[in-house]
């Protein structure tokens, strides 16, 4: 395909590799999406685009925005007598004035990956065409010789990771052990702070998504919350992605756990000058908490994606924290389900858990039925899941938020022990470890969630 034909998306191609190039200038998320896709400087058709695109993923491998000023002084240092002839980025500047800033980057990667590979495909055929056309050629030799470049084309543009042999994992599986065993891996652990959970999971894992679901008001953002701040506290970096409540609102719940502030006090009536100081003095103990924490009404996957593997590269990222499942945005496709869209952003969940090698926390909704049973017990089972088909299958850990005061159990049948401000997470599967139940404390405000302490007792585990 020439540049000036049009893709299956109605842009030329020439048109869809400026407008990329364009993109790449205006964040550091597009060059994440750009790089995680594979796309690589050959797959540019424009050959000066493709060197454009080679000097701005150097500069964003720095860690800084690759605007235009820098890119232009790249293409200098790079090839002096190339820049001088494009005239910088002077013939990129209609692009700049119109392109979108958030434009579509991933359709635009993966049109110029898809006519990359065409015109190896044509280029490939052709010159067997040209071959079987010398009354010399051997069919036979052809064939072979079609078949080695093609499987050469398939080596090539592969997506993934290559198959592995089986001694290779289990050498780097007893290498992985022995770090285990000399206490190096002690410092990739992620923690709750919660100590029960802690107990049963063994915290959170690398690669591995967990699902906390609960009903409304059952204090799911809460307890992820909390357990995302004794994460950090503890040293780890967190990236958390609030879809429902604003910066200011979390703060406040934040804010208000710290101190005796009444968050409702706080929502709708002035602070008092006690407050003013209470408030003051908690936000200094977090100034320096490795906490970032990300408000985006109606945040895709892919923006989320990007933005994490942007911090994995910063060395700022240890676990991703996203509330909750049942906002992320995104359209959804022609004939798909509520549920199969769901389905597909936790799928791509759990991919960024494994791309990022980091532990992914999200919240999610339950449904209705566990209200609606007999007993009115309402004990969480894995079905109360919203739209839960692939919710099961893919999550390696899923963990109910559960509290018994909230439908009228103010005492422990068994132990006779006060129910009154507990709270019970039911770990109904890990894939890697133990299920069971941890249990917490919370105030009444439910801004402080802490350890769970047996009455008569100093410890929390007393499973």
């Amino acid at each position: 395909m020439m540049n000036g034909e049009e893709t299956d998306g109605g842009i030329s191609l020439g048109d869809m590799e400026k407008a990329l190039v364009c993109l790449l200038m205006t964040s550091m998320e597009a060059p994440v999406q750009a790089e995680s896709a594979g796309l690589t400087q050959e797959m540019f058709a424009d050959a000066s685009l493709g060197f454009v695109y080679e000097v701005i993923m150097k500069i964003y491998a720095t860690g800084v925005r690759p605007d235009m000023v820098l890119v232009e002084r790249g293409m200098r240092e790079a090839d002096e007598e190339l820049a001088a002839k494009l005239g910088g980025l002077s013939f990129l500047l209609p692009y700049m004035l119109n392109v979108r800033h958030d434009g579509n980057v991933a359709a635009y990667v993966e049109g110029i990956k898809k006519q990359y590979k065409l015109r190896c495909l044509v280029t490939l055929f052709g010159t067997m065409a040209f071959k079987a056309g010398k009354v010399s050629s051997v069919p036979e030799e052809l064939v072979d010789e079609a078949e080695r470049l093609l499987m050469q084309f398939r080596q090539k543009t592969a997506e993934g990771a290559p198959v592995r042999t089986i001694g290779e994992l289990a050498a780097e599986a007893v290498s992985w052990h022995y770090r285990r065993f000399g206490g190096e891996l002690e410092a990739e652990q992620v923690k709750s702070g919660l100590a029960e959970f802690d107990y049963v999971t063994g915290g959170f894992h690398n690669t591995e998504l967990t699902i906390v679901a609960g009903r409304p008001s059952d204090g799911k953002t809460a307890v992820t919350l909390q357990m995302a701040l004794n994460a950090a506290r503890a040293g780890k970096s967190v990236c958390f992605f609030s879809l429902e409540m604003s910066s200011l609102q979390m703060l406040n719940r934040v804010l208000a756990g710290m101190t005796d502030v009444n968050p409702d006090h706080l929502r709708i009536n002035k602070p008092t000058g006690r407050e003013l100081g209470q408030l003051e003095e908690a936000a200094l103990r977090l100034k320096d908490l490795p906490f970032y924490l990300d408000y985006t009404v109606g945040a895709t996957v892919e923006q989320i994606r990007a933005k994490v593997l942007l911090q994995c590269r910063l060395g700022k990222c240890d676990l991703v924290v996203v509330d909750y499942l049942h906002l992320l945005g995104g359209d959804r496709r022609k004939g798909e389900t509520q549920e199969q869209m769901v389905g597909r952003n936790v799928r791509a969940l759990k991919q960024l858990a494994l791309d990022s090698n980091c532990p992914v926390l999200t919240v999610s909704q339950m449904n209705r039925a566990c209200e609606a049973r007999a007993d009115k017990a309402y004990l969480p089972v894995m079905s109360d899941l919203r739209d839960s088909g692939t919710i099961e299958q893919v999550a390696d850990c899923v963990a109910f938020i559960y509290r018994p005061e909230r439908y009228g159990f103010t005492r422990d049948e068994k132990t006779g022990h006060s129910l009154v401000g507990v709270g019970k997470i039911y770990i109904a599967k890990n894939r890697n470890g133990s299920t069971g139940i941890a249990r917490f404390r919370y105030n009444p405000s439910f801004t402080r969630i802490t350890d769970y302490i047996q009455p008569g007792t100093q410890t929390s585990l007393g499973l």
